[in-house]
């Protein structure tokens, strides 16, 4: 039986205009980051990008990535091996599909940088083997996640157009 540890809230606004550009605050964190879309993305939609920036892909493939950094980061240094910057380097690339017209996130591959001491290699073999199963993300999307939405609409009275001024005025 699973045990609810965490609800994650955030707040999310689409911005005024004809772009696909959101607006992301996260409960508890005064930051907004802003998603959009750019590339391949972009041409998929047929649209014109003026301000290119992340999609929301690009953050499913940086959350997958940051987790899977921090637990193999976690299990070399448990093993007494740095996982500093200068010692562990990742880049994390999402494959990004047309799949039956829709966008779809088909794979994540981590490619993992590491300078190790030469007694400590099998250590840090042995923790590859095993630090994705710990990691919380990839565990998450390769499950698959479910999604359910629900609504609350509430009626407005109707807006009046805005008509052109036809007052003349004195000076006219």
């Amino acid at each position: 039986m699973a045990k609810v540890l965490q609800v994650s809230k955030v707040k999310i606004e689409k911005e005024p205009g004809k772009n696909k550009i959101k607006k992301a605050q996260i409960e508890g964190f005064p930051d907004v980051f802003r998603m959009g879309i750019h590339g391949g993305i972009a041409e998929f939609f047929k649209v014109s990008v003026t301000e290119p920036m992340p999609s929301t892909l690009d953050y499913i493939v940086a959350a997958v990535g940051g987790c899977m950094t921090g637990t193999v980061g976690g299990a070399l240094e448990a093993r007494g091996v740095s996982a500093d910057p200068s010692k562990l380097q990742v880049e994390a690339e999402g494959q990004i599909e047309d799949v039956d017209g829709k966008l779809i996130l088909t794979g994540i591959k981590l490619h993992y940088t590491l300078k190790v001491p030469k007694d400590k290699r099998a250590t840090v073999e042995r923790a590859l083997e095993h630090h994705e199963g710990l990691c919380a993300a990839s565990e998450s999307v390769r499950r698959g996640i479910t999604v359910t939405w629900d609504s609350k609409i509430e009626e407005e009275a109707a807006e009046t157009p805005i008509q052109p001024s036809t007052q003349s005025s004195a000076a006219d």
